[in-house]
């Protein structure tokens, strides 16, 4: 039986709050948040939350917070390297520390808070004290330390999960009885804390050692008896470091702590300051409960409560009470649904759907569950021929939480999708796209609602998952049902907040649109050359072959080249070049380090090219055979509009954007995705588009000329910048110049371009500062742009897509300097992204008989067309993306064909 709470309001349970841990995990477990103001506020908007809900949910009649205070403890004392591999705690965390602390003082809650003493002994104290008044006591925290602690009368509560712990719980994850937890944390130690435990004891042999000998005092009396040599010679050699650790782990229970019963009796918080605190933070939700509170004597019942008494989901098997439910649909004219496949698997059948016509209620209509005991269903045909007309009736709204992934689940139960009226992922999206935004982060940050998660549903413990049609439908319908009723609330929250964001034009004419023709795209697929790729792989073999015998002889030794370590050591101890950062354990040898040591030496630049192609092997070469769908013979990338903060497209499964275009591997791999016989690719490329969305925005004169004359830009600014004329541009100045057009693009500085060009910093501050000079419109575009940001507008693309900076006012100069590049850019790259769905909506009917649009990647698309209409694909095509937007300049779309990607694109 699980472990419960105790029962809420009882007058003899303290509840005590971890709080530095709380914070920490809050910081790191949530999105980066802000306020109006630029303050940081992720790990206090989930601290209040936390102390919301305690006090809403559990009444407390008794409530304490435990805090840590200062890095320096006995354990220090003991073991000076306890603790030493934390990185120094980041300033923003601080800040949102000391406003958690004035937030708690607001609750009027008594801190236990010593210098030099954990968080973890004063709560130790507080149990063993608590104990001898017979208070029972709550622990909110998820701290492994502290199950020491637990009794019949002492359980944790962990409010991110909003899972309970007791001691049944703890024995069943380590297998060990409670009074042996300090002993099985000493033998395996703990990297977080730099405890040293015994090295390679690990849960299983600690716990193996413990459950034949009792205590870490009876395995050494019993050393003798442990069977394996290895281990035995290990305990031996580190005995004194095993009591050592044994130590570090032991809770503190003595602290000198104020134990006083009146003292923590909970009498409610302060409302006005929490009022203000909550206002200047812009935390809306705790804002409307604190004021919902304010006017009203009675406590309002929890979410949990809330969802308790009002939501209604239920299991449809029989098609008389489908017709119902579609009859009831029709009258509502709006619906908002759930799909759910069989598995994972791309390709998996459709499991199930559910259906909200009305606030807290859903349906849930299974068709596929299969396992031992599972109920008759509604047949595919049946279901088909009853929810057809309703999903193609255009009239009847729906919505759903990624709309098109509904398209496509239920086109492979020969059902369509008409009538896209809302997409709350595109939504939340559109609001902040950098938030995330999964059913269940929008859900809690929206609702304040609780979404269990689809591993949640079919965990089946040791890293092993049901697939969805194994899940007991009852369990189903609560799953799904609460996704489709959570689209239906949400949907007028959200269209609202939509419209007052100015988003609601680009929801309705650009996303919502492009999202049912992406399922397109996915359902169509892309044909690839198995031979071809084979022959790709056997060469990519003697190539890297090729490329680690070339390692060697530059190294002068053999050496394994996937080894980061070995690698290390030969760069930096053997070849003596200088490390560049390191990570928590070594000298980083990532990509970064490697290309800024490539001037320095052969070896780096070899190992890049080696990572390179190994990777492209593994990731396109082997992959992609594997991932054709054996109905349709090609391969269905998943498209992807909300991971992408500029607003980008991106594909996964696979990631068909980053085949490097530039290196003859990637161009080979493009070469292996081919058209169909008689048919050709066809490519639509857009040219330097982001430097004319630069000149139409800028309005800079020069810049703007260029591109009316035809000029090449990257020789026009070579000849401004370098003060040459044209015939005198040699191919090292334009090189140099179209390397300062995209760095100003991206709000690169001289550190950037010197490194880019090779060339020193004062050179680099030279050629923007010429830039600049030249191009005044541009420097005047930049500085209103950052302007407009700092005073806390929100950049935009022409069409309105937004993005917030909160870091634009940080005090952190990275984070400062970095929302400042963003903002410069954002205008730019937002503007490419809306032109080239432009351009795909112009071109979603057939450009030609029998072609279609089949893959996007950048600024291109890519169709498919048929030998005979090539020409008049290629004219039509050039004309739709060069007409996609009224820009000041010209819009120019380059377009190739040929029998492959490649082809097709140079």
């Amino acid at each position: 039986m699980p472990t419960e709470l105790f029962a809420a309001g009882s007058p003899d349970v303290l509840y005590i709050v971890d709080l530095s841990s709380y914070v920490l995990r809050a910081y790191h477990a949530i999105s980066e948040l802000h306020s109006p103001t630029g303050e940081p506020t992720q790990a206090v908007y989930g601290t209040v939350n936390m102390l919301e809900l305690l006090v809403r949910e559990r009444q407390p009649a008794l409530m304490a917070i435990a805090m840590d205070s200062g890095r320096v403890t006995f354990r220090n004392q003991i073991f000076p390297e306890y603790k030493a591999n934390r990185p120094p705690a980041p300033q923003d965390l601080k800040q949102q520390m000391a406003r958690c602390q004035e937030i708690v003082e607001a609750f009027a809650v008594p801190i236990f808070k010593l210098q030099g003493v954990e968080a973890d002994d004063l709560i130790a104290s507080a149990v063993r004290k608590a104990g001898e008044q017979r208070i029972r006591v709550v622990i909110v925290a998820a701290d492994k330390d502290m199950m020491q602690l637990l009794s019949r009368d002492v359980i944790m509560w962990d409010t991110m999960r909003n899972r309970v712990i007791g001691p049944t719980e703890v024995e069943e994850r380590f297998g060990v009885k409670l009074n042996q937890l300090r002993d099985l944390f000493a033998l395996m130690g703990d990297s977080s804390d730099n405890i040293p435990g015994v090295p390679s004891i690990g849960p299983k042999t600690a716990r193996d050692l413990l459950v034949e000998f009792g205590t870490l005092e009876g395995v050494y009396a019993s050393l003798d008896r442990v069977s394996k040599k290895a281990l035995r010679e290990r305990l031996s050699e580190h005995r004194e470091q095993a009591f050592l650790s044994q130590r570090l782990v032991t809770l503190k229970d003595d602290c000198p702590i104020q134990f006083d019963r009146e003292a923590l009796r909970y009498g409610g918080r302060d409302i006005q300051t929490l009022r203000r605190i909550y206002a200047e933070l812009d935390f809306r939700r705790p804002l409307e409960a604190l004021e919902a509170d304010a006017s009203s004597a009675r406590p309002l019942p929890s979410p949990a409560e809330q969802t308790a008494a009002t939501v209604s989901y239920r299991s449809i098997l029989d098609a008389g009470s489908l017709e119902q439910l579609v009859s009831a649909a029709r009258a509502s004219g709006k619906i908002a649904l759930d799909t759910q496949r069989c598995s994972l698997h791309r390709g998996a059948p459709l499991a199930g759907i559910a259906l909200s016509v009305a606030p807290g209620t859903a349906y849930y209509l299974p068709l596929r569950h299969r396992y031992i005991g599972s109920p008759e269903q509604v047949s595919e045909t049946e279901a088909s021929r009853i929810l057809g007309p309703l999903f193609a009736d255009a009239r009847i709204q729906k919505a759903a939480h990624d709309l098109k992934r509904a398209f496509v689940d239920l086109h492979s139960a020969g059902l369509s999708l008409e009538g896209f009226a809302f997409d709350t992922q595109l939504a939340s999206y559109l609001i902040d796209p950098e938030a995330r935004n999964d059913a269940t982060d929008i859900a809690q940050r929206e609702l304040d609602l609780k979404l269990m998660t689809g591993d949640e549903l079919t965990a089946q413990g040791r890293g092993r998952h049901l697939d969805f049609d194994s899940v007991a439908i009852e369990e189903a319908t609560r799953f799904a049902g609460a996704r489709a009723d959570f689209a239906l609330r949400l949907w007028p929250r959200l269209e609202q907040r939509v419209s007052e964001a100015g988003l609601m034009e680009l929801l309705n004419t650009l996303e919502l649109p492009l999202a049912r023709m992406l399922s397109d795209l996915e359902l169509t697929g892309v044909r690839v050359d198995t031979g071809r790729l084979e022959e790709i792989g056997r060469q990519c073999e003697q190539d890297l072959k090729r490329l680690e015998e070339q390692a060697h002889r530059i190294a002068g030794r053999p050496f394994n080249v996937n080894s980061p370590r070995q690698l290390e050591a030969l760069l930096f101890d053997e070849l003596k070049l200088k490390p560049l950062k390191r990570t928590k354990t070594a000298r980083s040898t990532d990509a970064a380090t490697l290309e800024s040591l490539a001037d320095q030496h052969d070896l780096p630049r070899v190992i890049l090219e080696i990572r390179q192609n190994a990777k492209l092997k593994s990731t396109y070469v082997d992959t992609l055979p594997g991932l054709i769908d054996a109905r349709t013979g090609r391969v269905h990338t998943t498209w992807e509009q909300t991971v992408a903060a500029t607003g980008r497209l991106s594909s996964s499964d696979p990631n068909l954007q980053n085949i490097p275009v530039r290196s003859e591997l990637g161009r080979s791999i493009r070469a292996a995705f081919v058209a169909a016989p008689g048919h050709q690719l066809v490519s639509g490329d857009y040219s330097q588009i982001e430097l004319r969305i630069l000149a139409h925005l800028s309005k800079d004169p020069v810049l703007g000329e260029a591109f009316q004359r035809g000029q090449d830009v990257h020789t026009r600014t070579a000849m401004e910048i370098f003060d040459v004329d044209e015939a005198h541009v040699t191919r090292e100045l334009r090189t140099r110049a179209k390397a300062v057009n995209f760095g100003v693009i991206y709000g690169q500085g001289d550190s950037g371009l010197a490194k880019a060009l090779g060339i020193s910093r004062n050179d680099a501050g030279q050629f923007i500062a010429a830039y600049f000079r030249r191009y005044q419109g541009v420097r005047q575009f930049m500085s209103e742009t950052l302007d407009r940001a700092r005073a806390g507008e929100a950049v935009r693309s022409l069409l309105g897509r937004r993005r917030l900076l909160p870091d634009i006012r940080s005090a952190n100069r990275a984070k400062r300097f970095a929302a400042e590049r963003i903002a410069m850019n954002m205008p730019i790259q937002g503007t490419a992204a809306d032109l080239l769905k432009l351009s795909m909506l112009a071109l979603k009917e057939p450009v030609t008989p029998g072609a279609r649009m089949i893959l996007t990647v950048h600024d291109e698309l890519i169709f498919e067309v048929p030998d005979a209409e090539v020409e008049s694909a290629k004219e039509k095509i050039r004309a739709a993306m060069g007409h996609a937007y009224p820009l000041s300049v010209p819009l120019v779309a380059e377009v190739g064909a040929g029998p492959n990607w490649n082809l097709a694109h140079s």
